[in-house]
């Protein structure tokens, strides 16, 4: 491989990553992981690499609850929720960013479900006391399965945020801006400054 010095390389560290959107195939692999487990992906931020405060987060939403249970949780887990679901019911479940910053911390969630009383028949009586307690059950997992996604999206967060510093420090790396200065014949006219 063609020589270059370490003056040119440190002359031109960040020419991978200035003026264009290095981080724009890690979105979209990251938004087709997502699809993947069942969450749409609208729009996501990031900050860094260099402060306390730097991160990830996305905005975006469940988009295939079936899948999202699947995908991260036992089959046994949340019977209300899946029988929700496979009685035409939905869960709504949101994230937005808020504030100033872009980690997973900067982030709201908004989750809502339909109730079996308005999803099911009820016939009789008997069959409207089923409903109600099967809606008290769904209320009691809804609690529960909040929290526990809330978790999942701020862990994938958190590996978004991986990826690209990752992806960052490759690119603003010796090798690769060495091999960039060379595609782009830099090192002639730089190195003999």
């Amino acid at each position: 491989m063609e020589s270059v010095s370490l003056k040119t390389i440190d002359k031109h560290r960040h020419i991978n990553v200035d003026g264009i959107d290095w981080w724009e195939y890690i979105y979209n692999d990251f938004t087709e992981d997502m699809e993947q487990v069942g969450i749409d992906v609208d729009k996501m931020y990031f900050s860094g690499f260099w402060s306390q405060g730097d991160g990830a987060c996305f905005e975006g939403r469940i988009g295939d609850t079936k899948l999202f249970l699947d995908k991260h949780f036992t089959p046994t887990d949340y019977p209300m929720i899946r029988k929700l679901v496979s009685s035409g019911g939905a869960i709504t479940f949101k994230c937005t960013h808020r504030g100033h910053y872009y980690h997973e911390n900067c982030t709201s969630f908004d989750v809502d479900c339909d109730l079996f009383a308005y999803v099911m028949d009820k016939p009789t009586d008997f069959h409207e006391q089923v409903v109600e307690r099967m809606d008290e059950q769904l209320d009691l997992e809804m609690n529960d399965f909040e929290k526990a996604s809330v978790e999942i999206f701020k862990n994938y967060m958190r590996d978004l945020y991986r990826k690209l510093e990752k992806e960052y420090d490759y690119l603003v790396g010796d090798e690769a801006v060495k091999e960039t200065i060379i595609a782009n014949e830099l090192q002639e006219v730089d190195d003999d400054d």
